[in-house]
């Protein structure tokens, strides 16, 4: 059997991830919906990270009335490329503000600007944080 401290040191040293939750974690955590899109990595494309810092995300902040934004940029690993060039999670209180903030007129400025970044045709997804 092993001891908690060899345990640990095995969980920190291998590759995956682990999460400990405790029961008032779970009680207290109010469900969130989520916005995700998720630009893959494409060979030769283009995507500007300034002006998607800068512009963009200020941008969309604005329009959709997130309550917040997680910024994802991927990296390279040792041996390969990163799957994603970058994946952006919009935060909201409930699956009304998401649609509200789908349904905004103000979409359509948010969307014809990603040509100004990017080439790259997003994947969206939408999420419920638990």
């Amino acid at each position: 059997m092993r001891n908690r401290r060899d345990f640990m040191s095995g969980a920190v040293a291998s590759v995956g991830a682990m999460t400990v939750m405790s029961s008032e974690m779970v009680k207290a955590a109010e469900p969130t919906m989520s916005l995700n899109v998720i630009y893959p990595n494409q060979e030769g494309a283009r995507f500007d990270t300034a002006y998607y810092r800068s512009t963009h995300i200020p941008l969309a902040m604005k329009v959709m009335k997130a309550a917040s934004v997680i910024l994802i940029e991927g990296v390279p690993s040792a041996t390969a490329a990163a799957p994603y060039v970058m994946i952006a999670h919009f935060q909201f209180p409930s699956l009304e503000a998401l649609q509200a903030a789908t349904a905004s007129p103000g979409m359509a400025e948010v969307r014809a600007d990603v040509a100004r970044f990017t080439d790259i045709k997003p994947t969206v997804m939408v999420g419920k944080s638990l």
